[in-house]
């Protein structure tokens, strides 16, 4: 088995290199954030396994992924990237990183909801302002 980091900006680049052992599967990291779909065929090659962060992976663009069995959907809302019952009817499993942001999302609201009831926005630009 093989797998391939299809979208790796430096940083996730540099944490896939210190998470992988010499006895994990074999491991390409494409140092290309940007890249797009229509490319994925030709960097995952024959690779079995996709890493993916953020790029889209279209039902028809899989389908050239002649040896693709799964993706590893590396944050939240996979379904906004791929259609992953599509994807199971090609035989392509699609597994997602439970919990992921989970925290980090109910603190964001919580903080947001408590700056828009108190006003910090309104008192931030006052205080800025010399007020």
């Amino acid at each position: 088995m093989r797998a391939v980091f299809v979208d790796a900006n430096p940083t996730l680049a540099s944490v896939a290199e210190k998470l992988h052992r010499a006895d994990d599967i074999a491991l390409a990291i494409h140092r290309n954030p940007d890249v797009t779909p229509a490319e994925l065929p030709g960097v995952l090659g024959d690779a079995q396994i996709a890493i993916v962060d953020h790029t889209a992976l279209p039902t028809d663009i899989a389908r050239a992924c002649a040896g693709l069995k799964h993706v590893v959907f590396l944050g939240t809302g996979a379904r906004s990237y791929m259609n992953p019952e599509e994807l199971a009817e090609l035989g392509i499993e699609v597994h997602i990183i439970k919990g992921y942001g989970d925290t980090a999302v109910a603190e964001c609201a919580f903080a947001l909801m408590w700056a828009g009831a108190k006003g910090f926005a309104y008192m931030d630009r006052g205080v800025r302002a010399g007020k």
